[in-house]
């Protein structure tokens, strides 16, 4: 028998607890968790060696692409068989690496599912950065490793998102107890046998999940199961080849890579969490929507605070569940303190509203509540028998224990708009802030990954569930919910926002859009322009004129309703009517023609031609209520009309330039 001592300066931190965990039969799972160049691979590759070499076993190494082993794993293992000095005792072939004594570590990708029917004989299985996997990946290793006692599952990756089913479907489902990061008297000198001190084997953290009883298959009886996994974390500072040795007698100082995560500390913080420090975050990749959330500023601990009003804004989609998100507004700061997320099989407006009034009372909570949420909620729903809306079953649900205020408007801001709004607020704007509890992990996951689509907008990337076959948008939903809060809570700061926006065309430098007092009672000739269908819109305005243009009242929807274009104009009684369409809308319009003033138009081609040769007219003619933002479809209709730039999104500012063109040419303005 071959019998070989290795020194200790050979060995990170980290290889000392990957050793330990390995020879511990009741270890199922080793989670290695750590930031770039924190020795997660060279600690584990040292550890799988030495036990093959061994004799305790043979292991198999994966990544999720067969092809990208060759050049990273597969070399890291012939690197430290020369450093370990036990080249002579291994023959490295294509995607594998044998013994002399019969034990082996083989190399394959699992791009091909097939390929996880054949993991057996193994005693470890090492999955190399382990978030490029899926959890079914997961799964179907966990379930073929079996069998044998002592076999164990590795996992290595950089903790690059708090989404990552690692993270999510594993470890949050666990009670953890913290066990101590260093392992003093157990690592030694193997020449003087003297315990070396602690910096030699301590690591950022370490925790063990707890016990637990389960039931015996056979006897029925239970039985405590004992901690089956550890979590191991470490970073660049356990790494001696980057630190040097605590000694300063071997290893390496690297001054290059210290300075580069002291640059990414300075300016990006976030990344220098995950990539240096090995802490759960999300990597801002580009175009994220909220682009201003800041994990390190803005998630705190931020809990209930008895006394103060509690505000709800909910999403109504329920893939991959429906959203409820509870806050308090203290002053100019909106808290984030609880959270939702009702999947299924609670994703039904009657379970939700259910959760939310259990929460409420579990905090005690018996005050007013304030209701926030998409208009959509609004809209019968076909499927309920008496066709009440989503809210309505919700606020049903909540008003049996609470009085309700809804804050729920009947079209939706503007999403650019309010996005921008919200990023503002992120960013400390007009004295606003925002804090979201460090519980809230679905909020916090969408505030990061949510993406801005080529218009500003949201990206509503869709996802199919494997198991069910149903898709849905992955993220946003609670990006919506904060939307809908904070532009109402912070109206008037979201209409001086909207009234400053620098990418709008209408906006002359230093000079604004000319607004009215509604109060002062304007006269003059009563008109209203109708145009029925236009980029996904349905539109009316009335106004008065004299010697300018007065619009007093809006109609903005998404569809042509009949009903409601009758409603608008009963309540109005104009003098004429501008109606502007297909001509599949023309009998709708000369049906009008018995009680008012019709004049009916083809509905103008050259909208970028007109909208052009009007903005002047408009800054200097046209005149819109001061009030417009306490109107919710005239401040949709508004932010239209300020997010204006030549995008297709043109149907607002178009039917202004449409009505300042007949305006001018018939009352000579």
């Amino acid at each position: 028998m071959i019998e070989m001592v290795f020194s200790y300066k050979l060995f990170n931190p980290l290889f000392w607890h990957i050793r330990k965990a390995m020879h511990d039969k009741n270890i199922r799972y080793i989670i290695n968790r750590g930031g770039s160049s924190s020795g997660k691979s060279v600690s584990t590759t040292q550890s799988v060696l030495l036990s093959v070499f061994s004799c305790e076993g043979s292991a198999l190494v994966v990544r999720k692409v067969g092809a990208s082993l060759r050049n990273t794993v597969y070399e890291e293992f012939k690197t430290q068989l020369k450093a370990l000095q036990l080249s002579q005792f291994f023959v490295p072939k294509e995607n594998n690496i044998t013994c002399v004594n019969g034990c082996k570590i083989d190399f394959t990708g699992l791009d091909d599912p097939e390929k996880i029917k054949s993991i057996t004989g193994y005693r470890w299985i090492v999955m190399e950065e382990a978030t490029e996997f899926e959890y079914e990946d997961f799964t179907q290793i966990r379930f073929r490793l079996r069998g044998k006692e002592g076999l164990q599952i590795i996992c290595n990756f950089n903790p690059v998102s708090e989404d990552s089913w690692i993270k999510t479907k594993i470890l949050d489902t666990y009670e953890w107890d913290d066990l101590p990061n260093e392992l003093y008297g157990e690592v030694k000198n193997p020449l003087t046998k003297s315990s070396l001190p602690k910096a030699y084997s301590t690591i950022l953290g370490k925790r063990g999940c707890k016990p637990r009883m389960i039931a015996n298959e056979r006897t029925g009886k239970l039985e405590k199961y004992p901690s089956d996994t550890i979590e191991l974390h470490s970073s660049y500072k356990n790494n001696f080849w980057v630190v040097g040795s605590p000694d300063g007698k071997y290893g390496y100082y690297d001054r290059q890579t210290i300075s580069n995560y002291q640059w990414y500390k300075e300016h990006d913080y976030n990344y220098y969490r995950v990539y240096a420090l090995g802490e759960w975050g999300s990597i801002k990749t580009g175009g994220e929507f909220l682009y201003a959330f800041d994990s390190n500023r803005h998630i705190k601990t931020t809990r209930y605070i008895k006394g103060l009003p509690v505000h709800i804004s909910i999403d109504n989609n329920v893939l991959p569940y429906i959203s409820i998100c509870f806050y308090q507004v203290d002053g100019s700061h909106i808290r984030q303190f609880n959270e939702i997320c009702a999947g299924d099989p609670f994703n039904t407006v009657t379970h939700a509203s259910r959760m939310a009034v259990d929460y409420l009372r579990s905090i005690r909570y018996n005050d007013m509540l304030y209701l926030y949420g998409d208009a959509s909620t609004r809209n019968g729903n076909t499927i309920d028998d008496e066709k009440r809306s989503f809210l309505d079953k919700f606020v049903e649900g909540l008003e049996g224990t609470y009085h309700v205020e809804e804050r729920i408007p009947y079209s939706n801001p503007s999403v650019p708009m309010s996005g921008e709004f919200v990023n503002y607020m992120l960013d400390g704007g007009s004295g606003m802030c925002f804090s979201v509890d460090d519980g809230c992990k679905n909020s916090v996951v969408d505030y990061n990954n949510a993406k801005k689509d080529v218009n500003g907008g949201m990206l509503k990337t869709r996802v199919k569930d494997k198991v069910t076959g149903q898709s849905y948008e992955k993220y946003g939903h609670i990006c919506d919910c904060l939307r809908y809060i904070t532009v109402w809570v912070f109206k008037d700061e979201y209409t001086r926002f909207s009234l400053k926006r620098k990418r709008s065309k209408i906006k002359q430098e230093n000079k604004d859009m000319r607004y009215y007092d509604i109060s002062k009672n304007i006269q003059g000739t009563r008109l209203v322009y109708v145009l029925p269908e236009y980029a996904g819109k349905f539109i009316m305005v009335s106004c008065y004129v004299n010697e300018r243009i007065y619009i007093d009242n809006v109609t903005y929807i998404s569809s042509f309703d009949e009903n409601v274009l009758l409603s608008f104009l009963e309540g109005i009684s104009p003098a004429e009517i501008l109606f502007e369409s297909e001509k599949n809308y023309f009998p709708i319009a000369r049906g009008l023609r018995d009680r008012y003033d019709v004049r009916i138009i083809h509905k103008n081609m050259g909208a970028d031609a007109r909208i052009s040769a009007f903005l002047d007219f408009i800054k200097n003619n046209v005149m819109f209520r001061s009030d417009y933002d306490k109107i919710p479809q005239y401040n949709e209709f508004m932010d239209g009309v300020l997010d204006y730039n030549g995008s297709d999104d043109c149907a607002a500012i178009y039917s202004v330039a449409a009505l300042s063109y007949y305006v001018s040419k018939k009352y000579n303005i």
